[in-house]
């Protein structure tokens, strides 16, 4: 019986040293970035993109005045329509949540 118990540890500290490199590399992946709700930023983008509301969500002001010093030439529109679809169809991690 205590052969299967040591067995079954050498298991468990496999599990916990995978999932505790894989959350390092998530939290290094992710450093300076702003998580965002998917669905919020994509309609954000989609609808207002041309005033650059979507990035004023995502935390990137400079950006986002830069979207609308420019809203008269229809390229922060394509812009924010692109990044849009490209939220949506980015994957995402629980609660639908993105990093930006």
């Amino acid at each position: 019986m205590g052969r299967y118990d040591d067995d079954f540890s050498v298991f468990e500290e496999k599990r916990d040293r995978d999932m505790a490199r894989e959350r390092i590399e998530r939290t290094e992946r992710n450093y300076g970035k702003k998580p965002v709700h998917k669905v919020v930023y994509a309609l954000l983008a989609i609808f207002l993109g041309w005033l650059g509301i979507h990035k004023f969500y995502a935390g990137k002001p400079v950006q986002g005045v830069l979207c609308i010093l420019f809203c008269w030439t229809y390229i922060p529109g394509i812009i924010g329509f692109i990044e849009g679809i490209a939220a949506l169809l980015k994957n995402s991690g629980p609660d639908d949540i993105i990093y930006l």
